[in-house]
């Protein structure tokens, strides 16, 4: 019997989601690659709901960046063990909130790292090697 950690479940996870991205337009790669390393900076500023909200604004586009914002909400809503990660976090009380929060934020740090590694994308944009 082994015993399997949450950050080894988010670990796997996050590298199930963004290597799933690798077939994607470029555009859509560089533009959730950045998203990546820029949620968790909006999710601190803002909080999740509105962090949340402000990628659910930007979704309805129907271009590159809208499909990437599509794809950051379907995945903080895999994290999350959610249908719908906006509703969720809106419905709930301020503990589950907090704990919500928590939960994407050391999450999120295994999608920024596999942006870079798997995708190629870097803090300041597309790295071309």
């Amino acid at each position: 019997m082994s015993l399997v950690t949450r950050a080894q479940k988010d670990m796997k996870k996050a590298l199930e989601l963004v290597s799933s991205l690798e077939q994607e337009n470029p555009e859509v790669k560089n533009i959730y690659g950045r998203l990546c390393h820029n949620f968790p900076i909006l999710v601190r500023q803002s909080g999740l709901c509105q962090a949340l909200a402000f990628s659910a604004d930007k979704a309805r586009k129907e271009d590159g960046r809208g499909r990437a914002h599509r794809l950051v909400l379907n995945h903080v809503a895999k994290i999350l063990g959610a249908d719908d990660a906006l509703e969720a976090v809106h419905r709930a009380d301020a503990i589950g909130y907090m704990h919500y929060t928590r939960r994407v934020l050391s999450a999120w740090v295994y999608f920024k790292r596999f942006a870079a590694s798997v995708l190629g994308v870097h803090t300041g944009g597309r790295d071309e090697v």
